[in-house]
């Protein structure tokens, strides 16, 4: 059955297209967890998070606006991770981090260690508000709104201190001579 014929079927209620559903896309829902969670995904909470993408499923079902069913139940299986990240302790930012990618020379491992050492000391040098505001939202994943309640400013100020933090990132960045690409920010 096709997904265009399954939205249809779970437009009209039909529990049985909420069941085909859960059977084709339960490993794609867990592993879109799993990606977003990194190496806090606990088995129980990918289960249960797959579990919360399907219920939201059938409770939105009549107000669906898409035909793209993969699509949206990975938009909203990201949204879940996220959100339980933001509600787990966070632990402090890392030290050093030296994972090596397969396949990566040595070489390039090293100066990769070099420049992500620059870059968060660069951060880390940043003043406060400024790196609290950085940290929480590139590394902790969170919303401007979450920091902005919990820091006592306005939306709009988190974002403005958050695209002038970018600016002088990249300038301390490209001043140490590395290449800037600062798309993940």
């Amino acid at each position: 059955m096709e997904d265009g014929e399954l939205l249809r079927k779970l437009r009209r209620g039909d529990p049985g297209a909420l069941e085909r559903v859960v059977r084709r896309y339960t490993p794609y829902v867990s592993a879109v967890i799993r990606c977003q969670m990194g190496g806090m995904a606990r088995a129980e909470d990918v289960e249960e998070l797959s579990a919360n993408v399907f219920v939201t499923l059938w409770q939105q079902r009549a107000a669906l606006k898409t035909d793209h069913l993969r699509g949206w139940l990975g938009v909203v299986a990201r949204n879940e991770a996220r959100s339980l990240l933001r509600r787990l302790p966070q632990p402090p930012a890392p030290e050093e981090d030296s994972i090596l990618v397969a396949g990566e020379e040595p070489e390039t491992a090293v100066l990769r260690r070099e420049q992500d050492r620059f870059v968060r000391e660069a951060v880390l040098a940043m003043g406060q508000p400024d790196r609290e505001i950085f940290l929480r939202h590139y590394y902790y994943n969170q919303t401007c709104r979450a920091i902005a309640a919990t820091l006592g400013m306005t939306e709009e100020a988190v974002k403005a201190r958050l695209k002038r933090g970018r600016a002088k990132l990249k300038a301390v960045i490209q001043e140490g001579g590395y290449d800037c690409e600062l798309e993940h920010f």
